[in-house]
């Protein structure tokens, strides 16, 4: 085959963005004539990587020093390094289209903001990701239509490109979890009636909609007592994170919310023994994702899932047969719904997603370098 791929992601430090880039290296660098060049911020956070004989790494730690480095980057020196390199494909991995002079460019767009309604609260906690939100959709818009194929992980994702932008390349590219496969003891712990405990692992952002579950368990508190001192929510942060962070554990002490508890950022291999040994369901309210791991991974441990009703979440999910939703701006519902999932109620039934034929899908990560690789020889 003998392709040269250009991997494309200065700014990618950190959280799931930084698993893809990972994720793309394992999956190209196993194909056989495949040989990478990694344009990085630091070498350091791809060490497992460092000693692949057809992987190259080279770094660009003052770009994410301010934003006018990363344009000049993206539309000044990738068009440089393309004429340099002249590789058989560039895949800019962090959402914007670089200006290169390779025929076969391909971007991955992974940053949800320009699909989320900000708010007052947004701006005061979070003022970037405020800002994101106004400005992401411009950022997206440029260049777009020199890419072969927009690269998004949703097909609601892709309507929107379709829509805004006036693009059809769209190739969804479904992340997939690598959790382990179902215990069984989860699924009948969740049938019976008593104490529960309910996870929910996310970063504190604005977006991730703990107020809801503030709200709900202190409804509990006020209406049903009993189901309240039995409950407990588990939330993998704590003090000194971020500020949003920092007002919901306010919030909670100021209502003496002792049932939410902040456990601090948890290892894979811990998260692991938590879905497959200690919660009994994942509650989920978070109102942007482009694609949202725990709801894979509880799918894969057969854990029981609350999850916001949103479009993300029913194509993330997917089939599965243990699933209850709720709006996500109602505390009510779910304190309902968590009251009846402690008297041991069957909340959960199943749902299902079938594709939209109208996108090309890619089920795996192979499948999506297989996508790539065989369009290189398209003319």
């Amino acid at each position: 085959m003998d392709k040269l791929i250009v991997l494309s992601g200065v700014n990618m430090v950190e959280g799931g963005i930084l698993t893809v880039y990972r994720t793309m290296i394992a999956t190209f660098s196993n194909v056989p004539g495949v040989k990478l060049i990694c344009l990085v911020h630091d070498t350091a956070l791809f060490e497992e990587y460092t000693s692949l004989p057809n992987v190259e790494f080279r770094e660009y730690k003052e770009i994410k020093s301010g934003w006018l480095k990363r344009l000049k980057f993206e539309y000044i020196t990738s068009y440089a390094l393309s004429k340099e390199i002249n590789p058989d494909a560039w895949i800019c991995l962090h959402d914007m289209s670089a200006r290169v002079a390779t025929p076969n460019q391909f971007v991955y767009c992974h940053n949800p903001s320009p699909f989320y309604q900000s708010s007052a609260v947004d701006l005061k906690y979070d003022r970037t990701f405020f800002l994101f939100t106004k400005f992401y959709k411009f950022l997206y818009g440029l260049n777009i239509k020199a890419n072969r194929y927009v690269i998004v992980q949703q097909e609601w994702i892709a309507k929107y490109f379709q829509k805004t932008y006036g693009i059809r390349n769209l190739l969804v590219a479904r992340p997939v979890s690598d959790a382990a496969p179902v215990h069984e003891t989860a699924r009948l712990t969740a049938a019976s009636s008593g104490a529960k405990s309910l996870l929910y692992p996310a970063f504190p952002r604005t977006f991730k909609n703990f107020s809801v579950l503030v709200e709900a368990m202190d409804l509990l508190k006020q209406q049903q007592r009993d189901v309240y001192d039995d409950l407990q929510i588990l939330l993998t942060f704590d003090k000194g994170m971020t500020r949003f962070g920092d007002f919901i554990i306010e919030e909670c002490e100021k209502r003496q919310l002792n049932n939410i508890r902040f456990i601090g950022l948890q290892s894979k291999t811990r998260l692991d023994e938590m879905y497959r040994h200690e919660a009994d369901a994942l509650i989920f309210p978070s109102k942007l994702e482009t694609w949202g791991l725990p709801l894979s991974e509880a799918k894969a441990f057969g854990l029981p899932i609350l999850s916001a009703e949103l479009p993300y979440a029913h194509e993330t999910i997917g089939d599965y047969d243990k699933v209850a939703f709720f709006a996500p701006d109602n505390a009510q519902q779910l304190a309902d719904k968590l009251t009846a999932f402690y008297q041991g109620q069957n909340i959960f039934t199943a749902t299902s997603y079938v594709d939209d034929p109208a996108f090309l899908v890619s089920h795996s990560w192979d499948a999506l370098a297989q996508h790539i690789l065989n369009s290189l020889d398209v003319k």
